[in-house]
């Protein structure tokens, strides 16, 4: 049995790591979702990445709903971020406070 030097991954680590490729941008800014039955709740984006979304909301959402997404940039002459998003994951943090992440589907 070969054993591996300091250097070497194991392939386990090695697709953690790939799986992670894209960084995640600390947010932690007011955003906005509008559910697909036209209801539209004040979240807070944890972090953002090039695929995806973390963010808090007092509602909780399930699993495999999709969004409209807004992050409003805080000033400057910039955009807003507006994108569909696919929830993927929901935890409970707090009473009544959820945690969840989402897939960016399509940014308008």
């Amino acid at each position: 049995m070969q054993s591996l030097s300091a250097n070497q991954t194991t392939p386990k680590s090695r697709h953690y790591e790939e799986k992670r490729r894209h960084l995640r941008m600390q947010i932690d800014a007011p955003a906005q979702i509008t559910t697909h039955d036209g209801k539209t709740q004040q979240i807070v984006c944890i972090d953002l990445s090039s695929h995806g979304v973390q963010f808090e909301s007092h509602a909780k959402l399930s699993d495999g709903q999709t969004a409209e997404f807004v992050l409003n940039p805080g000033h400057g002459p910039v955009t807003p971020l507006q994108a569909r998003i696919k929830v993927c994951r929901v935890t409970e943090v707090a009473p009544q406070v959820y945690r969840a992440g989402a897939k960016i589907e399509v940014i308008h």
